[in-house]
């Protein structure tokens, strides 16, 4: 009786790991959606006359320029990378997890503008 259980227990935990993977991809382009908004509304916002709210990422921008905010992007796209390689059981997470703040980024940036 158990040989019939576990080849379906089996087929099961994979279907579900491939549709994990399907949402994955998806949080990923989300992810990347939102990062681009949130980089192109500060943009807009900055060229408007507004200023950063993070002090931080204000400074940057003094003193670098907005291409800084590219490069704190870039690294954190890039740490995501290296989180999802070395912990793959949380590989949806990764994604919501960066999405979300860039949307609330966004969400804000677009209220202020618009």
């Amino acid at each position: 009786m158990d040989q019939y259980i576990v080849p379906s227990t089996r087929a099961w935990l994979e279907h579900r790991y491939l549709e994990l993977s399907t949402v994955e991809l998806e949080l990923w382009l989300v992810a990347l959606s939102t990062l681009t908004l949130d980089v192109v509304l500060t943009y807009v916002g900055l060229q408007s006359g507004f200023s950063e709210g993070n002090p931080i990422m204000g400074y940057a921008f003094e003193h670098v320029g907005f291409a800084v905010l590219g490069l704190v992007k870039v690294l954190v796209l890039g740490t995501a990378g290296l989180a999802r390689e070395y912990r793959p059981e949380y590989g949806p997470v990764i994604p919501l997890g960066l999405a979300l703040p860039w949307l609330a980024a966004s969400l804000v940036n677009y209220t202020l503008l618009f």
